[in-house]
């Protein structure tokens, strides 16, 4: 089955992009009831291309030739060695900004660090490459009510904008088979919460990237289960999963 929520909005040029959501976006694409409307989501990533050219050991003149001027964010660290050139902005992170790219600058003025949302995957044709899952871990054991899935992923990299597709399944074993459907999100945020899940069963789900290009290829999967079973316990218990 497939289901599509929501609608793009705000591409600024091929160096970014930039999304800003209202009220009925959030509503259509599932965001909790607990998340502050008011509050601004904003997502901002430089061009994957020249992210990737940038090496530890350029200079900021040369790096300022390939991405511009920094963004005027110091809460990562001083802003004469840290400069941020993209961000998520996202009020259920941590911290308020998420999936930051950051370059450290020495004192001589030469790249140190690189701080690289992407993982170092990048797309070799413009079409998603293939997303990361970050949360929840593999495997995971759930025991709230109501039963809903903080999904989160690593942004694809590629031509901008970049969406995303969900393909969320629950079974009765863990090993399936599972029933699924594919949602189709229409949002370039690497997050979503889903709350289709009517039992205590387990479920998977994997995400991919969407941009007019083409289609990317689908994650790895990722399981969880709303039953503490025992066998499971014990499992996670020996793959250090659980303290």
């Amino acid at each position: 089955m497939r289901k599509t929520l929501g609608d793009p909005s705000g591409f600024l040029g091929d160096c970014c992009w930039s999304l800003p959501v209202n009220n009925n976006m959030k509503r259509r694409n599932r965001w909790p009831r607990f998340l502050d409307m008011e509050t601004p989501l904003e997502a901002l990533q430089p061009d994957y291309r020249r992210w990737q050219a940038v090496q530890i050991g350029m200079t900021r003149e040369e790096v300022s030739a390939l991405l511009g001027p920094p963004q005027p964010d110091s809460s990562h660290g001083p802003k004469e060695t840290y400069s941020t050139y993209g961000h998520l902005q996202f009020p259920l992170m941590p911290h308020p900004r998420a999936y930051v790219f950051i370059l450290g600058f020495d004192e001589k003025g030469c790249v140190f660090t690189k701080s690289d949302p992407f993982g170092g995957v990048f797309s070799t044709d413009g079409r998603p490459s293939k997303p990361k899952i970050f949360t929840p871990p593999e495997g995971a054991i759930f025991s709230h009510f109501p039963r809903i899935v903080d999904m989160r992923w690593y942004p694809a990299s590629g031509k901008y904008p970049i969406v995303y597709e969900i393909e969320v399944g629950h079974g009765l074993e863990m090993d399936g088979p599972f029933s699924s459907q594919v949602i189709e999100t229409e949002c370039p945020i690497p997050y979503y919460v889903a709350s289709c899940f009517g039992g205590d069963q387990p479920g998977r789900f994997r995400v991919r990237g969407r941009n007019k290009i083409g289609i990317g290829e689908w994650s790895e999967y990722r399981h969880f289960d709303f039953t503490p079973r025992p066998w499971r316990i014990v499992e996670r218990e020996q793959e250090g999963h659980m303290e």
